[in-house]
């Protein structure tokens, strides 16, 4: 084997589980009991459940272990419990599960742990191109997590205005050549996409077309991605357009609506709402009440060049209507309300402290077994998956990541050399706790997500986004304030 991950599965001496915190400390249930932080030295030689030559990494896992206060009979009841498997799986059982769902076996390994006259080995395991190899991984599995995209599936007669209102609201994710002018240009299901929503324009409806045959067309293609297994290729939202300068809901519309979609997915747009009069709106209004779709989830808008009126009020309502998994790409992806991104990324403070919670939960628990100041570096681990994180979830791209929070990271190893955390933090001792490891991931966490709102911000408002540089007393600052916090 030739890497082992934070949060790694072990099958110590003695038939003793336990998930991976450095090479000094594994979380563990050494005799019937609750689970603790024990010294991996105590359990060498050990197994390593391997995939490829990698260590597979459960590190949800590993942190609901650390905050669980149950007690359990064997390490392995731990293990069971921790990964939601039977409580009558047996051993034999367990490891065939593990082959099948990750492609792991057992592989003999031994931890490498420092002695006391050399405990700078801990500081060579740190290989910074591997920190920066991990992050990346970490950052793809955040933005796989936060970034999900929402399918919007378009549809209406043709004329109707569906890919000007696509490009209205989402910008140039719809092209140029796809907007016509009453003529059917676009044919079948046309996907749009790009790194934030993806759109399907249906093939317009047109008046004198075999309603029948576009119909059970429609029925197809929503059965097909409603059937996938994986819900990420679902249809999460339906706008369905109806031309309000023609004044009426027609059978074909109402059919789909009820039949084909399901209305609590649907949003009825009606376009150029300025050319209906208010009794139209009123007819309009009713049919599609009775179809199944309330009142406020029926939108008029007008065309772009008249004000785009309602394109706000269908956007803030698709938000809402969007299950919670795709709705911070679709905001990001959105162009009409710049102050409406601005809040969302603000509102994502309460995501960026669970991060940061779950984070300093981990490191509290690797500091259970007092860390000699000079291993510090054991927590980068656990730093790096908080940092990568909080960049998916505040949709840093790839070029921020490159220039900003790569840098900063592969700064980490410095900053936990022993004389640079006594710098930082004088009265530190010879030791990292449990309580100090915490103080200083969650410091660490504060830090950077403070930082990442700002770029996200500043990326919104058009306006150079600012650097992350290691600011010694804003991370002074921020160590307090937890501290401080943390004894109240």
């Amino acid at each position: 084997m030739n890497r082992l991950r934070f949060g790694a599965l072990l099958l110590m001496r003695g038939r003793r589980f336990g998930f991976y915190l450095s090479h000094r400390v594994v979380l563990t249930v050494p005799k019937p009991g609750v689970i603790r932080a024990a010294s991996l030295a105590e359990f060498q030689p050990a197994q390593v459940l391997v995939a490829d030559g990698v260590a597979v990494s459960f590190f949800e896992a590993m942190t609901a272990a650390a905050n669980c206060c149950e007690i359990f009979p064997s390490s392995f009841d731990m293990v069971k419990r921790m990964l939601a498997l039977p409580t009558e799986m047996r051993l034999n059982d367990f490891f065939a599960r593990m082959r099948q769902q990750y492609g792991a076996e057992l592989v003999e390994f031994t931890v490498p742990v420092p002695q006391k006259e050399n405990d700078e080995q801990g500081d060579k395991t740190m290989d910074e191109t591997e920190v920066i190899k991990d992050f990346n991984n970490k950052y793809e599995e955040a933005r796989a997590r936060f970034g999900k995209r929402p399918n919007i599936l378009i549809c209406g007669y043709t004329g109707s205005g569906k890919t000007s209102l696509a490009r209205a609201i989402l910008g140039d994710v719809v092209p140029d050549k796809a907007i016509g002018d009453g003529r059917p240009m676009t044919m079948g299901y046309d996907c749009y996409e790009n790194e934030l929503v993806r759109i399907w324009d249906s093939k317009g409806l047109e008046n004198g077309q075999a309603e029948a045959e576009f119909t059970e067309h429609t029925r197809d293609f929503v059965r097909q991605r409603q059937n996938d297994p994986d819900v990420d290729n679902h249809i999460h939202l339906v706008w369905y357009t109806i031309q309000g300068s023609g004044a009426r809901v027609t059978d074909c519309d109402l059919n789909l609506i009820r039949n084909i979609f399901n209305p609590e997915h649907v949003i009825a747009v009606v376009t150029k709402a300025d050319a209906t009069r208010p009794r139209q709106r009123e007819a309009l209004m009713q049919a599609l009440t009775e179809a199944g779709i309330p009142a406020e989830r029926i939108v008029f808008t007008s065309d772009a060049e008249s004000g785009a009126l309602g394109c706000k009020e269908l956007m803030l309502l698709s938000y809402r209507m969007l299950p919670e998994a795709y709705k911070d790409a679709f905001m990001e992806a959105q162009r009409i309300d710049m102050e409406a991104r601005i809040q969302a990324i603000r509102d994502k403070s309460s995501k960026a402290k669970a991060i940061v919670t779950t984070a300093v939960t981990a490191a509290a628990a690797a500091g259970a077994i007092p860390i000699p100041l000079s291993d510090a570096a054991v927590l980068i681990p656990i730093q790096i998956t908080m940092i990568a994180s909080l960049a998916g979830l505040y949709g840093l791209k790839q070029e921020a990541v490159k220039q900003s929070a790569l840098p900063f990271v592969a700064k980490l190893v410095g900053i936990f050399a022993a004389s640079s955390l006594l710098k930082l933090i004088p009265m530190l001792g010879s030791a990292v706790n449990a309580t100090v490891a915490g103080t200083l991931t969650a410091a660490m966490g504060m830090f950077v997500k403070s930082n990442f709102e700002e770029v996200a911000i500043a990326k919104v408002k058009g306006i150079p986004a600012p650097q992350l540089n290691f600011d010694v007393e804003l991370f002074k600052k921020f160590y307090a304030e937890y501290k401080k916090n943390e004894n109240k």
